[in-house]
């Protein structure tokens, strides 16, 4: 059989499968209807309210600065939010996949299959537009594993790794998991000071952002941290959810599984413990998944090991893969997946929803016809949505309170002089440490709303009817609306973080 030359340095022909995946992402670009809840706050920001959701408050709705703080300064020129998302995520996303493609795939033809494999899962192409924070992950894992990769006697190697795994933080708090075993390899190879000192100054954009939330906001971490994780439902409930969102998530992408495993077998196989630390990084990442239920974005969770997976397949070595035939076996495989996969992002055009019985979603599908590119209104420049329609609506009737559990479109269409309540509690700081209703769906935990809370809202009067809730709150009010600078203020943040007020919550019922 012939053979094809694997190491060869002709990388002219990588132009097709990089243009077929940045075609394959521009037709189906979208955005979600949680990153509208990103976009409000930005739209807030410009206007002179502050990083706010609801502009009477300080509560972090958003779960990605670094990525708002991005799309801030993009909006702040083109006063639009639309399609300057759009075009920052898939100018991100292409980057991050050129740089694997041109300096971290061992050869050319791993190089292609690397790139056609990326286009060839669902979620990886979902979430490299949604307006969410993926594309700007992907390009620090693959700023970080470059970075790794290189020659680790140069100066500044440990700040620099220290730096972008910072800025993954800085992003989205938990993929720290992939970059942690990285790091403490590097610190056990180089045990001195110098090292400790690089690395703290390397985190110090993450650290600043943490002591500004606590100071700005209260806390040190997102309220929908708060929304989301201290749900008090059962540790054994979320892992049989979480168990539920991997098959879920095979079910709507499945070559994510198989490339992760690949990729897993392949590390052991031929022992390159060089890359040993992304394959605990990913292991901690999909338990820490595990763990918290998973979300109801099918594959959501699953892009950023799926493309440490390539990359780290496509830097082994393979020496079947010199002949013809296996190269195209390889090629064909992945076609395959990319194929028959339901709603293949490769030709389907209108997708049919796909949910799965325990509340995972094809989340593009489903806002396809709101938010696609291909769909979109530019004759008004809005997202096709009845729920922007009903925020318009709740806007000229001049509302001040309105309850409304679909925050993302209907938040950003309703503007800042509306306070919309989330009875999801992402971004209301009261329902947030509330008890959780029964019926959840993951990541949508729904509370109940106190009597008298909607009453004082709109009247700025304390007449919450629970006695202990209403102390609670009066204290929480205090932390997010009282004086940035005033003393106290900085005693209840400290109270409320170390626990103090927990109490008032212990006999609290949704029922009250």
């Amino acid at each position: 059989m012939k053979k094809i030359d694997e190491n060869s340095n002709d990388k002219s022909l990588l132009v097709f499968p990089l243009a077929f995946f940045l075609f394959v992402i521009v037709k189906d670009a979208w955005l979600s209807d949680d990153c509208y809840i990103t976009f409000r706050v930005i739209d807030n920001f410009l206007r002179g309210y502050g990083l706010t959701w609801n502009t009477d408050e300080r509560v972090q709705a958003f779960t990605n600065p670094l990525w708002m703080f991005c799309l801030s300064l993009i909006s702040f020129f083109t006063h639009e939010i639309y399609f300057s998302s759009l075009i920052l995520s898939i100018t991100l996303s292409l980057t991050a996949v050129v740089i694997f493609t041109f300096y971290l795939a061992r050869s050319p033809l791993l190089a292609g299959l690397g790139v056609m494999a990326l286009a060839a899962s669902k979620s990886f192409v979902d979430y490299s537009t949604s307006g969410l924070e993926n594309p700007l992950t992907y390009l620090l894992i693959v700023l970080f594993m470059l970075t790794f990769y290189s020659d680790q006697d140069k100066r500044h190697y440990i700040f620099r790794l220290a730096l972008i795994a910072s800025l993954a933080a800085f992003n989205r708090m938990d993929t720290i998991l992939f970059f942690l075993p990285a790091l403490i390899v590097v610190l056990y190879k180089f045990p001195v000071w110098r090292s400790v000192r690089s690395l703290l100054l390397g985190f110090v954009p993450f650290l600043g952002w943490e002591a500004f939330s606590l100071w700005y906001y209260g806390f040190l971490f997102s309220n929908t941290a708060y929304a989301k994780l201290d749900t008090g439902i059962a540790n054994s409930q979320l892992l049989l959810q979480g168990i539920g969102y991997f098959i879920g998530s095979f079910s709507f992408d499945p070559i994510l599984f198989v490339v992760i495993a690949a990729s897993i077998f392949l590390i052991f196989v031929q022992r390159e413990w060089k890359s040993l630390p992304f394959i605990i990084g990913m292991g901690l990442y999909l338990c820490y998944t595990l763990k918290i239920g998973g979300d109801f974005m099918a594959g959501r969770f699953f892009a950023e090991p799926y493309l440490i997976a390539v990359i780290l397949l496509a830097r082994a070595s393979f020496p079947s893969l010199a002949l013809r035939s296996n190269w195209l076996i390889a090629l064909t495989a992945i076609t395959i997946f990319a194929l028959l996969a339901p709603n293949s992002r490769w030709y389907a055009i209108n997708n049919s929803p796909f949910l799965e019985k325990r509340g995972v979603a094809d989340e593009r599908a489903s806002l396809l016809a709101q938010t696609g590119i291909l769909n979109f209104q530019r004759d008004i420049f809005w997202p096709n949505s009845p729920w922007g329609a009903r925020a318009l609506q709740a806007k000229q009737a001049h509302k001040r309170v309105v309850v409304f559990p679909g925050i993302g479109i209907y938040g950003f269409m309703a503007g800042p002089t509306i306070h919309v309540v989330d009875p999801i509690g992402l971004s209301d700081p009261l329902l947030a440490r509330l008890p959780v209703l029964p019926g959840w769906r993951i990541g949508l935990f729904g509370r109940a709303i106190p009597k008298g809370y909607l009453e004082t809202l709109e009247s700025g009067k304390n007449v919450i009817q629970n006695r202990d809730l209403a102390l609670y709150y009066s204290k929480l009010r205090y932390i997010t609306r009282g004086p940035l600078f005033d003393f106290q203020r900085l005693i209840e943040i400290w109270k409320f973080n170390t626990g103090a007020y927990n109490y008032l919550l212990s006999h609290y019922s949704p029922k009250e």
